[in-house]
């Protein structure tokens, strides 16, 4: 029995603590990399539901005729300054909380022959400039811009 006792092998606490610190270097790094990737997913589900309400906004200005969005669009209480320039800002949504979004309608002139361009306007000459921007937690915003004409 007393040889049966000698001969026992197993771990020291040495070779166990070694074992441990090895492994706390090697999931230390990876516990980062899940809160960068949780904060990554998070921020792109913000974005995609930004793009979705501009997205919305912009369909529903298309989907009016161009004297309704002239008149009415976004409310009935927006109107077009002397430079035909329009912001109504801080507008929620129901569906998308935690958003809001500013509509800027702006009228511009066609380009001329061989342009691009599409300059501001201070007057209606039958086409509007609309852009939708979508903010959220005080530094995000989304953006996007349509033409729409008579």
């Amino acid at each position: 029995m007393s040889k049966l006792a000698r001969d026992q092998s197993g771990y020291s606490l040495v070779e166990v603590m070694v074992a441990i610190m090895i492994l706390a270097i090697a999931i230390i790094p990876m516990v980062g990399m899940f809160d960068a990737g949780l904060r990554a997913a998070v921020l792109g589900g913000n974005y995609d539901q930004a793009r979705a309400l501009a997205n919305k906004q912009m369909e529903n200005a298309h989907s009016l005729s161009y004297g309704s969005v002239k008149t009415s669009f976004p409310t009935s209480t927006s109107s077009f300054d002397s430079n035909g320039y329009s912001l109504t800002a801080g507008l929620t949504n129901s569906s998308f909380p935690g958003f809001t979004y500013d509509v800027e309608r702006q009228y511009v002139s066609a380009p001329s022959v061989g342009g691009s361009t599409f300059n501001d306007s201070s007057t209606d000459r039958g086409l509007m400039r609309i852009t939708v921007t979508v903010r959220w937690d005080s530094n995000k915003q989304y953006s996007t811009t349509s033409l729409i004409a008579r």
